[in-house]
């Protein structure tokens, strides 16, 4: 339409120009041939020229109807579109690119009928509705695609899956996931989707039967399969400890190694155990320190109050062989020691702690010990000291 609109544009403005140049002079043509010869006015030799042309033209386009029929014009006709087709869908991909997300739709979905690959065209185009919000014609997009080629139905699943995750819908996206899942349970993609999935709904147990089929054939990489690990991990030791000190310490040595010594699962285990039964805690932590120290779980112990406080100081006292100048195994050592009947020792390991590091704590616990001791003037100044 533009074209046309040019063009009368251009014959306007050329007849504007051609008139009032043969008002001033109207001029002649001349045409010879053999011994033929033709004269006329430069008028009217303008308007025969535009005759012929529209003739010719007329004629050229009567010619493709009557060709229609013809296979091989058929043929070139179609080729002929589809390479349009192919620099419409190229400009569409660019408006992607670009972020153009209504413009890149619109081009796309005019010209998927006739390109060569419309499965890429509808799910461009799906892709950019579902940029703007736009979930129901995306899905639209999404059947044209699926009827448009065969053997579609994994790629334009996941597509419609991961659009309808992105929309905040993961119930529906779920649903096609399994089927997915079901059909093709060793893709990767539709894995990780449901990793994702199954995550952002928490459902912990779920997820914890996935995995073992995530870390095969998902792909992920081991620093995202030790976080997921970790974080079901964690989850579930809290819904067992809910139940029963049985419970969450089944759930605990059912892991794998690397996961059950974990810092993170260490300490959330010894955390739970603190709340609900310190006597296990004691024995648990003292298994726990062959592969796993932190100053975290070294506290813990020490405010732990297991079956034999004596044995348990002695156990600790053994840490310090190899960890001399640690203050806080210095100050663990300190409260055992109080806990065992042993002032005089907890306040050597306190002093002896607070000459490494001036840590709150330790002039906490050697406060209440000189208090316990009736030395109000010495515990006011470790007070002091801890709030310092």
């Amino acid at each position: 339409m533009k074209r046309w609109f040019f063009l009368l544009l251009i014959t306007l403005v050329i007849g504007v120009i051609a008139g009032t140049s043969m008002g001033i002079d109207s001029g002649y043509v001349l045409l010879s041939w053999d011994k033929y010869s033709l004269e006329t006015s430069v008028g009217l030799w303008l308007l025969a020229t535009v005759v012929i042309i529209i003739a010719l033209y007329s004629v050229w386009r009567v010619s493709l109807l009557l060709l229609g029929n013809d296979w091989r014009f058929n043929e070139w006709r179609e080729e002929r579109r589809i390479k349009r087709s192919r620099k419409k869908t190229l400009r569409g991909l660019l408006h992607m690119a670009q972020g153009q997300w209504k413009r890149a739709e619109k081009v796309l979905s005019q010209h998927a009928e006739h390109s060569d690959t419309p499965l890429i065209n509808y799910l461009a185009a799906a892709k950019s509705a579902s940029e703007q919000g736009k979930v129901d014609e995306a899905q639209e997009w999404l059947k044209a695609a699926e009827k448009s080629t065969r053997g579609a139905e994994l790629v334009v699943g996941v597509m419609q899956a991961q659009i309808l995750y992105d929309s905040n819908q993961q119930e529906q996206a779920l649903a096609i996931l399994l089927n997915l899942h079901k059909k093709h349970p060793k893709h990767a993609l539709v894995l990780k989707l449901l990793v994702q999935t199954y995550e952002d709904l928490e459902d912990w147990q779920t997820l914890h039967d996935l995995l073992p089929e995530a870390s095969r054939y998902a792909g992920l990489s081991e620093e995202r399969l030790q976080q997921l690990e970790e974080t079901v991990t964690l989850h579930l030791l809290e819904k067992a400890a809910d139940m029963s000190v049985d419970a969450v310490k089944k759930q605990y040595h059912g892991l794998n190694r690397k996961i059950r010594y974990s810092l993170v699962v260490t300490k959330k285990y010894a955390e739970l155990l603190f709340k609900i039964d310190q006597a296990l805690l004691e024995q648990e932590l003292r298994s726990a320190f062959k592969y796993v120290w932190h100053d975290d779980l070294i506290r813990l112990y020490g405010l732990a109050k297991g079956e034999d406080p004596g044995r348990q100081l002695l156990f600790a006292e053994k840490q310090l062989n190899e960890r001399t100048n640690d203050p806080v195994l210095l100050l663990a050592l300190g409260r055992l020691a109080v806990k065992a009947g042993k002032p005089d020792k907890a306040a050597e390991y306190f002093e002896a702690g607070i000459k490494l590091r001036n840590l709150p704590e330790l002039h906490q616990e050697m406060a209440l010990l000189r208090l316990s001791e009736g030395n109000e003037a010495r515990a006011c100044e470790h007070f002091q000291l801890a709030l310092s």
